[in-house]
């Protein structure tokens, strides 16, 4: 199971700054399925419960601005997904 969750956090990162950087919001869909397996791992705890089905959406809303070139919106709309996925990084280590 761990096989998935940190390559693809990683990857999902890394195809957004990707993103950004070229202006193609097909980085970003990709980012939201690459971060579905953990969203769906969030979305059976109980201390996310179903606020875990929303990460994918932020990038998906991201594709969404950065295809009308509005590019703060966008950065603003990955962060809460680097956040996350740095909270749990962090969590795992410091265990």
């Amino acid at each position: 199971m761990g096989l998935l969750f940190w390559p693809f956090m990683i990857a999902s990162i890394v195809l957004s700054f990707i993103s950004l950087v070229m202006k193609k919001p097909m980085f970003l869909v990709i980012s939201s399925l690459l971060i579905i397996p953990l969203s769906l791992y969030l979305a059976a705890s109980p201390r996310f419960e179903w606020w875990g089905l929303i990460f994918p959406f932020f990038y998906l809303g991201a594709a969404l601005s950065l295809r009308k070139n509005i590019r703060w919106l966008s950065a603003l709309l990955i962060a809460p997904n680097i956040i996350l996925i740095g909270w749990i990084g962090y969590a795992v280590i410091n265990q």
